[in-house]
């Protein structure tokens, strides 16, 4: 999986304009549960940045989280458990006015997880 991080920041940049209580809090999750958390190794790296990505996508739109597997088909995705290998996780919002928020890309995407991609973040 591609680095989620940087997404992640820009979503906590768009957070801060936008409500600033919503960052305070995202701020306080990320210090005193999801950074403590991986560094004792009590949690999945991955799983938890995962979490903490729906989280911050649902501060903007409620909806669903979905993975899309390696052929373009989606299901919602389960934030317990862990992400498989090659799927592209995406926050689909309610309002089918709004953009998704893209959670996760596979390091080395297929063509149909590129096209759903540009379909849903446009």
């Amino acid at each position: 999986m591609a680095d989620m991080r940087p997404a992640f920041r820009g979503l906590l940049v768009r957070l801060k304009q936008a409500d600033s209580a919503a960052f305070e809090e995202a701020s306080r999750r990320y210090r005193e549960d999801l950074e403590p958390a991986i560094a004792a190794g009590e949690v999945d790296p991955i799983s938890a940045w995962l979490e903490y990505g729906i989280w911050l996508a649902g501060r903007f739109a409620d909806g669903r989280t979905l993975a899309i597997d390696s052929s373009g088909r989606a299901r919602p995705f389960d934030p317990v458990s862990r992400a498989e290998t090659g799927v592209m996780i995406v926050h689909v919002p309610e309002d089918d006015r709004a953009p998704a928020t893209l959670l996760a890309m596979p390091s080395a995407p297929t063509a149909p997880q590129r096209e759903t991609a540009d379909l849903l973040l446009r």
